[in-house]
């Protein structure tokens, strides 16, 4: 059996329409720009480790250029189960870690490091019958992985965020509810429950005492979906007041540079039906939405998203089963040229660390999927 939490809910739209036609190159529209660089793509042999059958990417963190995490899951064809998996690249090439044995069905949904030798990986684990899920935690001290404690009451863990400091956030479900729950680097404090309407999907905090979230919720007496953002102010979350588009909104990711510039990133829904990549930017006073890049098909969404700087960010997704991804250089947006743009391919998690240097990882290949990761030089996207 194989089971799967953290992935945004807006991925299944895209998935379900993998075998659409398409066009083959990336034209920015009328008045946009492309990112700095030529934006070619380069053929590079694929050398990402691929544990298992239906191997996928969800989460990447770095702390340089040379130390960067990638999380995720595949699946077991010998026992039909599903485990967890975590990659570390050196700045050259990927390397599957040896991870704690749980004798259980696993994912890992999320990774984030303090520093070099702190880092932490979230997402759920199923018990022996396969019938009950809990949250997942494992912890880097700089030289291997073990089991953590989990948040009690969690049956999941979505995203988690931290800080230099070693202070985490996390977020996930409480069997039902969305809530939050913080991290002291020894234990886990009193969790913070939503309203079982609100699903958390993303985190990300500037300081111990400035994180938001991001997400979905579901409208009151309505099916229809909203943008979820809340605010952490070091002593309690409060709900932000956000841009809703349309009647259907979701947002997969968020990403700061300062408590004045943050960006949260998802896809919303027109009347017909169509999916369309979302941007929502905060200047430190208000939310507002920012104009995007419709992909080159009929559906797209963005599921990751991050910012060197305040004039360079990037978000990544998927255009209907193709990988997508888009460039911020202060002013707009453009789409920039990835590998299997024209074939399926998913692009989950994005962490950038230069202008020079950000890698990008997801799923490509028809089921049974096969692991993905692209690195951005600064002139192109590649295969890694």
């Amino acid at each position: 059996m194989r089971f799967h939490l953290g992935l945004p809910a807006a991925l299944s739209l895209a998935a379900a329409c993998l075998f659409l036609p398409g066009p083959a190159s990336a034209v920015p529209a009328p008045g946009t720009t492309r990112a700095p660089g030529p934006a070619t793509v380069r053929a590079v042999s694929h050398r990402v480790p691929t544990p298992g059958t239906g191997s996928e990417l969800l989460s990447v963190a770095c702390t340089s250029a040379r130390r960067c995490w990638a999380a995720g899951d595949y699946q077991n064809t010998n026992t039909d189960t599903t485990r967890h998996q975590l990659l570390r690249w050196n700045g050259q090439r990927w390397r599957l870690v040896t991870l704690p044995r749980l004798h259980r069905q696993s994912s890992l949904t999320s990774v984030s490091c303090a520093s070099a030798r702190n880092c932490l990986a979230v997402g759920a684990v199923l018990d022996r019958s396969g019938n009950s899920a809990r949250a997942e935690v494992l912890r880097w001290n700089g030289t291997n992985w073990s089991v953590a404690p989990g948040p009690a009451g969690f049956d999941s863990l979505t995203a988690v965020a931290c800080t230099p400091t070693g202070d985490c956030w996390a977020v996930g479900s409480q069997n039902g509810p969305g809530a939050a729950v913080r991290w002291n680097g020894h234990g886990w404090g009193a969790p913070v429950t939503f309203s079982a309407f609100k699903a958390p999907a993303a985190i990300t905090c500037v300081t111990d005492s400035d994180c938001w979230l991001a997400g979905d919720y579901v409208k009151p007496n309505s099916i229809n979906l909203g943008n979820l953002v809340m605010h952490w102010n070091g002593r309690a979350w409060s709900g932000a007041r956000v841009p809703q588009p349309t009647s259907g909104n979701q947002l997969a990711a968020i990403t700061c540079t300062s408590p004045g510039d943050c960006w949260a990133a998802g896809s919303d829904t027109t009347p017909a039906g169509r999916s369309r990549n979302e941007a929502l930017h905060w200047n430190g006073r208000r939310w507002a939405l920012a104009v995007t890049l419709k992909g080159l098909r009929v559906n797209s969404e963005l599921l990751g998203i991050s910012c060197h700087a305040r004039q360079d960010c990037w978000a990544a997704g998927d255009d209907e089963g193709g990988t997508e991804a888009m460039h911020w250089n202060g002013y707009r947006w453009a789409l920039v040229p990835t590998p299997y743009r024209d074939r399926t391919g998913f692009l989950l998690a994005i962490d950038c660390l230069a202008r020079t240097d950000c890698l990008a990882v997801g799923f490509h290949g028809l089921p049974p999927t096969v692991n993905l990761a692209l690195h951005w030089d600064g002139s192109d996207w590649a295969k890694t």
